[in-house]
This record gives C-alpha cells, structure tokens and sequence, in this order.
C-alpha cells in the first residue's frame, strides 16, 4: 500500500491492498505524510466500502494530527462517520459530539450533526438529539444552506421516532429552504423524508412522485450517489406494497447494480434484500433463494440478515425442508438480538411456521402477535394480518381476530391496492365462515401477485365449502388451492392439504408433477431454462439480467448451475445442447 502511494496509484488499489492487509496482519499504520495526504483523498471511499479499516486509520490519523492543522477537523468527521458504520454508535457519538466543540467549518458542522444525531436515533435519544439540533439551529449567522440540512437532519429524527406529522412539517419547512439555497443534497434528503412520512401515512401512490422528484434532483451530483440508491431501494419498497411488482423489481434491480458499481456495503445489502423480497412475494422462490445466498452475512446490517434469513426459513418449511428452515433460524439469532425488539415480519413469520409444524398453534400465535405490541409502522404490520388472524380464530381468541380483522378492513377501504383488499375478504371470510368471500379474496392475493396467500385463501374456502356440506365447490376449491402451492413448490402445504381432504373422500386433485430430474433440461427451473435459452442465443450475463430483472450475479448464479445440470463446460456446449434439444425434444 506504500509502495503504491509513493507512485501514485488510484485511492481504489491502495485501499484494496489495506483491505488485504486488514483480512491478515492488520492495516497499515498512518504516520507519514504521503499516506496522509492519500487517507485525506480516499476516505470517502474507504468509510463508505471498508468502515472498520478506515475507522482505524482515521483514529491513526487524528492522533498524530495536532488542533489547528490542515484536515485535523475533516478527518474527525470522517472518523465518527465511519465508526457509527461500524455500529460503534457510543465511540462515534463521543467523537462527534466533542468535535462541535472546536469544529468552526459549517460544512463539517452539520456532517457532525448528522452522525450525532444517527447515533441518538439508534440509542433511543431523541430529545438530546432534537435539543442539540434546536441549539444548532440558533447559530448566528447560519446559512440558508446550512439551516436547510440541519432542518432535514432534525425531520429524519422526528421521523425515527414516530412522530410522522412533525417530520412531514419540518421536511416542507426544510424543502423550502433548500429550494432557496439551491441546495441538491439538502432537497433530495427532504424529499426522501417527504416520500416516507406519506406511505407510512398510507398515501403510498402519493409518495412515488416525491421519490421520483428526488431522483431528479439527485441524478447531476456523483457525491448524492448513496441517496439515489437509497430513492431508488425505498421506490422499489413502495411499488411493491402497491403490488406493482414487475416495476419494483425492474428499480430493485437497477439499484443493486448501481450498488454494485458505486454502493457502500450496507446500500448493496439492502438493494439485494429489497429484490429477495419482490422474488419471494411473487413465488419466484428459486430466483429469491439465489439473491439471498449471493451475499455473505458479515458485510449486510442486521436487519437485512434477518429478513434473508427469515424469508429462507419460510420456504424452506413451505417445502417440507424442516432441518435447513431450522439452520436459517439459528444463523438467524445472533442478529435478531442486537435489533433487541425491532420487528421483521419476515422471521417473525418464520418462527410462526416452526411452533405451527410441531402442532403448537398457540405460540405460534404468539410469535406474531409480539410484534403487533410494538411501535412498529403499520405498513410492516399488514403482511402479517391474515396469518395473526386464522392464527387466533384457530386458537378460540375471537376477540383478537375480529380486532385485526377490522384492522385489515380499516386499511382496505377505499383502497385501490388489490393485497388490501384480499386481506379484509380473507380475515372477513374467516370469522364469517363465508367461503365465497374466501374465494374472491383469493382472486384479488392473485391479482396481487401473491400466490402463497392465494393458496391459503382456496384452501379456507375448501375447508368452509366442506363445512356447508358442498362437496363440489369443496374439491374445486381444494383443486385450486393444490395448484397454487404447487406453483411455487410448496410441498409440504400440498401433502397436508392432500391428506386433510382424503379423510373427506376428496383425493388427489391434479395429477401431481413427476418428480423433478436431477440432472439434464427436465431438471432446470423455469428461470434456468429462459436464462439457457438466452445463453444459447449468445446473449450476455448483462443482456439477460435486464431482460428478466435479476441481478448479474444471480444470472452467473443460474448459468453455473445449468453448466452443471447439463454436464457441461461452457456456454457454447449449453447452445449446442439447446439446438439438439430443438431437433429431438425429449
């Protein structure tokens, strides 16, 4: 890494060789001046992909730099930035809030406030922090630029707490003074406040204009690069809580490879763990598994682990693999601990599933129902409505299935978004015995893209039809409900199904698939024969990404997996096995 400072390499090969360096013996020390003057032009990038080496060197940095030199003051900012990376939230705390005391530069003014106040965000301190904000917002003299990015930090704080009326009302406030400054980074951050405070307000299609103005604002500017990802990973987010999922992976998509090119670690985390998401609400499980396992647990937050692992767990129960589904919750547990009582549907559902295959209906009742006693914003919440409630009806806790249910009727009316609307028919229909209500929620789970729920809905109309004594309906129901959990491999929901309706003479349904080949074209998923397809007709990882909306390393993913279905070595060998597979279809 020396050496290469000496002669002037680019800041991206020094800090590859520190990183190499930190993976073995440790990073170089920082006590030269070429090294110096390199860490001040490459910390940016280095606290955004490496905050654990850069926190070292940066503290290297400030303690050989003495009060009043030259970068003294940056790279104390730099230092407590890169520590609150690390979730050292208690040293980076310190750091900043001692650095306001003798750091004049407004710029660095207000980064220290915005590392600050992050930290008291994740501590819990929201009144320190918004009195520190208010004292920093009397300062004589302040800019309108300066005033506008303090306003936004103080709307994000507003916002972290709960207290969504006030951050909409500082964010305007914060817009307008932004708008006058003709400040990018301030109006894109407000905005994305804005865009927020309206979908957790339940105006999800009024809060996509908001992003997409951000966007706007944000595009000219390289340093607004990690906002643009975190625009596009919330739009993506937002379009699919409007079940609008075909857009939403197409954004999720482009945000991860953006992330891949410019993205800090914890963007690239999020962006992948936003198209998993979208993969395994549709049931394109494969695709979703494949997004899921592409990143390494250590470089992704808490959070995002939780929800990968939370979503691998599900399928893994939905397909009768109890074993792995118990692997992905154990790996799981480390993570879920530090977030302490942070709600993620994903594993919170994961955990449901597990008490309800050992027949423990009543904790897994309360694995869900812990959630809903928290703060957490209601749009993360009703994803689990329908679950909580045939959960409670099945237990006898009828007091609590009719409030949920009227929750989920609450959040349907007068909406447009068809997996509202499916939630109130299903609760409805579920404490009304009402199985035509049943089946047409079951239509709108499908015209929401969400075959799973639609499976459960056919299958609560089949069990009510029976219930009536309606044996036709009951088989037709229960024939619909087979092919929905077929179609996204859920066999373990196929074969209880199965065997609850043959003690009612009901047998079979569909023919039920031959056993998948584990090797040749019968053994390929129907993502892997599109992507062979594409491979035969000379197309690129890149071409093929775009074209089914993954990510370039989940299309590697496939083509490796093909190669090795197949038995052979390269692509030109899948595009020949593809034209004699044209000639004699087996």
């Amino acid at each position: 890494a020396r050496a290469l400072v000496a002669a002037g390499a680019p800041p991206e090969r020094v800090a590859r060789q520190l990183l190499c360096a930190a993976d073995g013996s440790g990073p170089a020390e920082v006590v030269d001046e070429r090294m110096l003057d390199w860490l001040v032009r490459a910390a940016d990038q280095l606290v955004g992909q490496a905050p654990g080496v850069a926190a070292e060197l940066l503290a290297q940095a400030v303690a050989s730099t003495p009060h009043g030199a030259t970068h003294h003051d940056w790279l104390v900012s730099r230092l407590a930035d890169a520590l609150f990376r690390t979730g050292d939230n208690a040293r980076a705390a310190q750091v900043a809030n001692q650095a306001l005391d003798f750091v004049t530069e407004p710029d660095l003014l207000v980064d220290l406030h915005w590392t600050l106040a992050q930290c008291r965000i994740k501590a819990g301190q929201s009144a320190e922090s918004l009195a520190t904000l208010d004292q920093a917002l009397e300062t004589p003299g302040l800019s309108v630029k300066h005033r506008a990015r303090l306003l936004v930090v103080a709307a994000r704080t507003h916002s972290s707490f709960g207290e969504i009326e006030t951050a909409g009302q500082v964010a305007r406030i914060a817009l307008a003074a932004a708008e006058e400054a003709s400040d990018a980074w301030a109006m894109g951050w407000a905005l994305h406040v804005l865009s927020l405070v309206t979908a957790v307000q339940g105006r999800l299609t009024e809060s996509l204009p908001l992003s997409d103005r951000a966007l706007i604002v944000t595009r000219s500017d390289p340093g607004l690069a990690d906002l643009r990802l975190l625009l596009q990973i919330n739009k993506a987010v937002t379009l699919g809580n409007l079940d609008r999922y075909e857009e939403a992976v197409a954004v999720a998509g482009e945000a991860l490879h953006l992330a891949d090119e410019v993205g800090t670690a914890i963007r690239l985390g999020q962006a992948h763990c936003v198209l998993a998401q979208c993969l395994f609400e549709t049931g394109r499980w494969e695709d979703a598994l494949a997004e899921i396992e592409r990143l390494p647990e250590n470089i992704q937050e808490s959070a995002a682990v939780c929800c990968d692992l939370g979503m691998a767990a599900v399928i893994s129960f939905h397909r009768g693999e109890v074993a792995a589904a118990r692997g992905y919750l154990d790996a799981a547990a480390p993570h879920a601990d530090r977030l302490g009582h942070r709600l993620i549907p994903q594993l919170a559902l994961a955990h449901s599933l597990d008490h309800e295959h050992t027949g423990a209906f009543p904790e897994a009742l309360t694995a869900l129902t812990g959630a809903f006693d928290e703060i957490s914003e209601e749009i993360e919440l009703e994803n689990l409505l329908p679950d909580v409630v045939r959960l409670a009806a099945r237990t006898g806790d009828l007091e609590l299935a009719q409030s949920l249910a009227g929750q989920a009727a609450k959040l349907a009316k007068g909406s447009e978004i068809p997996h509202r609307q499916a939630n109130a028919l299903y609760c409805e229909g579920l404490l009304d015995h009402d199985a035509g209500r049943l089946l047409t929620g079951a239509e709108r789970y499908q015209d929401a893209s969400r075959p799973l729920l639609a499976a459960k809905a056919y299958e609560a109309a089949a069990a009510e039809f029976l219930r009536a004594d309606d044996r036709g309906r009951a088989r037709e129901a229960f024939v619909q409900a087979v092919e929905a959990y077929t179609s996204i491999g859920a066999a373990a929901d196929v074969a209880r199904l199965r065997a609850a309706f043959r003690a009612h003479g009901i047998h079979r349904g569909p023919h039920s698939r031959h056993r998948r080949a584990v090797s040749g074209w019968d053994s390929l998923t129907d993502t892997e024969v599109k992507v062979a397809g594409m491979v035969a007709e000379g197309q690129s990882n890149p071409e093929i990404a775009a074209k089914l909306m993954l990510s370039r390393r989940t299309v590697s993913t496939h083509v490796s997996h093909i190669l090795k279905k197949l038995g052979v070595a390269s692509r030109t060998d899948i595009a020949r096995e593809s034209a004699l597979r044209t000639v004699s279809p087996r």
